[in-house]
C-alpha cells in the first residue's frame, strides 16, 4: 500500500512583536481570510515609518498593519507572496513564488515594476522564495524549488533606479 504523505499547513496565523530585548508586546490575527486575519503569513517587514508588512501567502494577499496591529491597507491579487523586502528608498519588493517574479511597490501599493520569468536555466525562478540585497547593490534570490541561490549583480552602467537598493532590515 501506499504511504500517504500528510498535508503540511503553515501553522502560524499572527504576528507577534516583541522590543528589543525580547520581551513580548503585542499580537495580532486569527486564522481566516477576512481583512486582518492571516492564513500562512511567511515574509514581513517594516517600513521607515513603522508600517508592518505581512506576506499573507496563503489568502494571495499583503497586508499592511500599524505597529499596534490595527490594519491599514490590503493589497489583494497576488499569487503567492513569499517575502518582503523594504528598500532605503522605500519601496516595498515582494517575491511572487508561483509568478516567479520580483515586484515592486510603493507603499500605497501600487505596483510599479516587475521582472522574473519561470524556468530552472540562470536568471529563471521556479519559485521565488526569498530575497536579499548586499551592500554592493548585488539581490540573491532564493529559489526553494529549483534548490539554489541565484546572485544577481547590477551591470556597469545599470539604470540605479530599477535595481532593488539595500533593505532596512
Amino acid at each position: 500500500m501506499a504511504r500517504q504523505q500528510p498535508v503540511t499547513q503553515i501553522g502560524n496565523a499572527r504576528v507577534v512583536r516583541f522590543d528589543r530585548n525580547g520581551a513580548f508586546v503585542a499580537a495580532w490575527g486569527s486564522r481566516g481570510s477576512a481583512p486582518g486575519q492571516l492564513a500562512g503569513p511567511h515574509g514581513i517587514a517594516v517600513d521607515a515609518n513603522r508600517r508592518v508588512y505581512v506576506a499573507d501567502r496563503s489568502n494571495h494577499r499583503v497586508q499592511v498593519f500599524d505597529e499596534n496591529g490595527k490594519l491599514l491597507d490590503l493589497w489583494p491579487n497576488l499569487r503567492q507572496p513569499n517575502d518582503i523586502l523594504i528598500s532605503a528608498d522605500q519601496h516595498v519588493w515582494v517575491a511572487d513564488g508561483t509568478n516567479a517574479k520580483v515586484l515592486e511597490y510603493d507603499t500605497t501599493g501600487r505596483l510599479l515594476y516587475s521582472w522574473g520569468t519561470y524556468g530552472t536555466f540562470p536568471g529563471q525562478f521556479w519559485e521565488l522564495h526569498q530575497l536579499s540585497v548586499d551592500a554592493e547593490g548585488n539581490l540573491y534570490g532564493a529559489d526553494s524549488f529549483g534548490g539554489r541561490v541565484q546572485k544577481f549583480r547590477p551591470r556597469t552602467g545599470a539604470d540605479r533606479s530599477r535595481l532593488i537598493g539595500i533593505a532596512t532590515r
